[in-house]
């Protein structure tokens, strides 16, 4: 089984991931996305493999808060495509594969969208975070009879959280 988290944003979607991971024991991998406060008043948002103390070149750019188009550039989809595909491609001997966050950014990036598919399909447990938005690649996702999906709202976190360590 492969649970997806939804919900809107900053109810605790990925602390609840957080907290799981620790509180079960369970060895992770996968990829994490955050957004950090630039010098310039900005922000950027960027990818890199879960729990890792990050090394300099170890964590890759999406986009910055002023970029106007972050689906469209070549950029966006090379991180995805190579960086995203990798870290999930590498991800199989842990006990959980992480994915936080999947959204509308990587809707063209088609050979991370197979990385994703596959571990969707593999043994290999999968806890992820997916936007609550319709996409073509996020509808096939949540179509998957593998996939459970589970909203997370500020009412019921920490009735996610038990239920995440009762039932993963």
């Amino acid at each position: 089984m492969h649970i997806f988290l939804t919900g809107e944003k900053q109810v605790g979607k990925s602390t609840i991931m957080r907290k799981f991971i620790s509180q079960s024991g369970l060895s992770a991998d996968g990829f994490v996305t955050y957004w950090e406060e630039d010098g310039d008043g900005g922000r950027s948002l960027y990818l890199s493999r879960f729990g890792a103390a990050l090394q300099p070149g170890e964590r890759f750019l999406i986009m910055h808060s002023s970029e106007q188009r972050p689906g469209s550039s070549d950029a966006v989809l090379r991180v995805f495509d190579v960086h995203g595909s990798g870290i999930l491609d590498g991800s199989g001997n842990c006990d959980v594969i992480v994915m936080d966050e999947l959204g509308f950014i990587e809707s063209k990036a088609a050979e991370f969208q197979k990385a994703v598919m596959r571990r969707i399909s593999g043994s290999v447990p999968v806890l992820g975070i997916i936007k609550p938005l319709r996409t073509e690649f996020l509808d096939r996702i949540r179509a998957n009879p593998n996939v459970v999906v589970r909203e997370v709202t500020v009412e019921n976190r920490d009735d996610v959280l038990s239920w995440l360590l009762e039932n993963f």
